[in-house]
């Protein structure tokens, strides 16, 4: 998954916070699955036909030929750009061709960061170098001399000499108080703690008006280091790899880091070149030309930081300030330390590789399969495991094809590249196929790290829950269970999508169904020199979810490219709608001064739910009987209904982006309109008029 600025990382948190307020995504809606049919399909003759080439293609996916592919992409460092990324572009290539399918490589150039040099020592009261590398000191594994230090793509240059003050999770309510203890950040080197408890409620996670990075720059930081609270990601809260999911304390992650470009501020992709196709030869901005990031910033382990935190004096923090450390938190000053930082910042190209399965019936219409290929390391599981299961889709489709299998729709696989520079290969393909990929593309089925442990999750597009609730609902999981049939009380088996890899792009920027589905436990060597062959032991012993996860994805696809219609249950919109709106009612109320009311949205939802559960129960009907005519009817009225959320203009908050039912969350445009009343009142109308329009197409 990708590394971007930590604002989407916070967004994503924030979503999940959301979900978990609502119970959002729990169940399917009333008008769920049919037992004479398949969603989407007429029933007949050709669902028995899809269940025996569906049980053909369960037999297909292999440990030993998941483990062949890992040790053909997960063996290097292959980040974006380099000749070990290229190598695995030609290697998914070949293996695409081989199984018949028509496969080329598209090259971009988009703009590269990283770093050329790195260092970090103690000057006083005591003088030591610090080890940047993961792993103990003075004994690291292969894997991590090969990997290097970890870093923050978005990071300045820097050879800064300084205090060290700890400002705890940099957020507003931290910075004020620490404003209000007269507590100077002028030429410090700040400490940030990541996954610190959320202050300041839900309008703090949606206030986009604050921006850490341009806050401690107004102070005066001189440089930021940033280390994950071991209280929220090691031993606090499980297991410690090699033996747990979670990260040990010499463990350190690649991320984007501060920066002043602000969420939803610009195109998604590549921020030198903004809503184009960075194809080769087309200039793009200077690297000083785009909003970036002026001084050094360093990823560094809960080792690193526990030495820095532990020799502090003055102030002593708060009690929700305190890393999971065994000494008294003070918020420092009396340390003075010495950061250096040099990074490249160049164009380089990258390679998304594209493989074609031409449809029988209806080949201008596509089914889309990606995974992104390229690793902040080595990237086992992120994201080798989806491109484990993109090439043993492969394989099995040639399989079927030997048989006579034939998909009424094309199917194509997408090895994405440029993704952990912030999704800019999915990005640069939208941009290059413009508005008639929206009309092209039936799903999108994303495929990025997949494999760390239960529970299995369905993250979705509302109205997919249905659709993939049935396919769950055959594939055995790792206990010999159904995986629809899962112990869902720690965590719903079907979820409303929210970000983190290239769906999102396909999803908010087009407004195509999409989903990325997997094994979503616990991810501790997330970005780490750890996610690597030999981690595989950790996350997927013997590489039975990659089995899994290939055959759950080779069915979606499969029923997808030959359903009658879109396999869609539109109420499952206002449902999802409907829960979501008291804790964005909630926000809006403490954003704007408790003058917000949505309650004539939330009337318009009601209406809206009873003509689609309506709509719903009409198809299922036809579904049973066979009756492809009115199936065809509805699915037309559905997609009129799905596109009164489209925006063809975009977002009030950002013009590339399209959907107003969601984007990361539900009511984005309500939502990211933070204390601005004007823009939330504005976004709040046009959410309403959506609603109505979708009621309407409906009747």
């Amino acid at each position: 998954m990708p590394s971007f600025a930590r604002v989407f990382v916070a967004c994503c948190c924030a979503a999940s916070l959301l979900a978990s307020f609502t119970g959002a995504g729990a169940a399917a809606s009333p008008a769920a699955a049919s037992d004479k049919a398949l969603v989407g399909w007429a029933a007949g003759p050709d669902v028995a036909k899809e269940f025996q080439f569906e049980k053909a293609l369960m037999a297909v996916p292999s440990a030993a030929n998941a483990m062949d592919i890992e040790r053909h992409i997960s063996s290097v460092p292959h980040r974006a750009g380099s000749a070990a990324d290229h190598a695995t572009a030609l290697y998914v290539e070949q293996r695409l061709q081989k199984d018949g399918f028509t496969a080329h490589i598209q090259e971009y150039q988009v703009g590269f960061t990283g770093p050329l040099q790195q260092s970090l020592e103690l000057v006083s009261p005591r003088h030591q170098v610090i080890d940047l590398l993961e792993g103990t000191p003075g004994h690291h594994t292969k894997w991590e001399e090969m990997a290097g230090p970890a870093f923050m793509e978005n990071s300045g240059d820097g050879d800064v000499t300084g205090p060290v003050v700890y400002v705890n999770a940099a957020s507003k309510e931290d910075l004020t108080e620490l404003d209000a203890r007269h507590v100077s950040l002028r030429g410090a080197i700040v400490v940030i703690r990541l996954g610190a408890p959320g202050r300041g409620g839900l309008g703090a996670l949606f206030d986009p008006t604050f921006n850490s990075y341009n806050e401690l720059r107004k102070r005066g930081a001189a440089a930021i280091l940033e280390f994950s609270d071991p209280a929220t990601s090691s031993y606090g809260a499980g297991e410690m790899w090699p033996d747990g999911n979670f990260k040990n304390p010499n463990m350190a992650e690649r991320m984007g880091g501060p920066a002043p470009r602000g969420f939803l501020s610009g195109a998604p992709g590549d921020p030198t070149l903004p809503g184009k196709a960075p194809l080769p030869g087309v200039p793009h901005l200077g690297f000083n030309e785009i909003p970036h990031a002026t001084i050094p910033e360093l990823s560094i382990t809960a080792n690193v930081a526990r030495t820095l935190l532990s020799g502090m004096t003055g102030w002593v923090v708060p009690q929700s300030w305190h890393p999971m450390f065994e000494f008294v938190q003070h918020v420092g000053g009396n340390e003075r330390a010495h950061v250096h930082v040099q990074f490249e910042r160049k164009l380089k190209t990258i390679w998304v590789v594209l493989g074609e399965m031409k449809g029988s019936t209806q080949p201008d219409s596509v089914v889309m399969i990606g995974s992104h290929r390229d690793a902040m390391t080595f990237g086992a599981v992120d994201p080798g495991s989806g491109t484990t299961v993109l090439l043993q889709d492969a394989d099995a489709f040639h399989a079927l094809a030997q048989r006579g299998w034939k998909p009424k729709r094309t199917i194509e696989f997408a090895s994405w590249d440029g993704h952990e520079l912030g999704l800019f290969g999915s990005a640069a393909y939208i941009y290059q196929h413009g508005d008639g990929l929206r009309k092209q593309l039936f799903q999108y089925i994303n495929t990025d790290q997949l494999t760390t442990g239960d529970p299995f999750v369905v993250s979705a597009s509302p109205g997919l829950f249905a659709f993939m609730k049935q396919i769950a609902d055959v594939v055995p999981g790792l206990d010999g269970k159904m995986l629809g049939f899962r112990d869902q009380r720690l965590r719903p088996l079907l979820n409303p999508m929210g970000g983190g890899s290239d769906h999102q792009n396909f999803a908010y920027m087009l407004g195509i169904p999409s989903s990325s589905n997997g094994y979503y436990g616990p991810f501790g060597a997330h970005h780490t020199a750890e996610d690597n062959i030999d981690g595989l032991r950790t996350y997927d012993p013997g590489m039975r979810q990659a089995v899994i996860t290939a055959q759950v994805t080779g069915i979606q696809a499969m029923r997808a490219a030959s359903a009658t219609v879109d396999p869609f249950r539109i109420e499952e919109v206002p449902s999802q709608l409907l829960k979501d709106i008291m804790p964005i009612q909630l926000l809006t109320f403490q954003m704007s001064g408790g003058k917000a009311n949505l309650n004539d949205l939330q009337d318009a939802l009601v209406a809206y739910k009873t003509a689609a559960h309506a709509t719903d129960v009409a198809m299922q009907q036809a579904e049973a009987s066979g009756d492809v005519t009115t199936m065809q009817s509805l699915a037309s009225k559905i997609q009129s209904s799905r596109d009164a959320f489209y925006m063809p203009d975009g977002l009030l908050e950002n013009k590339y982006y399209h959907t107003i039912d969601r984007l990361f969350t539900s009511f984005p445009e309500i939502t990211f309109a933070g204390n601005n009343r004007a823009l939330a009142q504005k976004a709040a109308e046009r959410m309403l008029t959506a609603v109505q329009n979708a009621t309407a197409a409906l009747q």
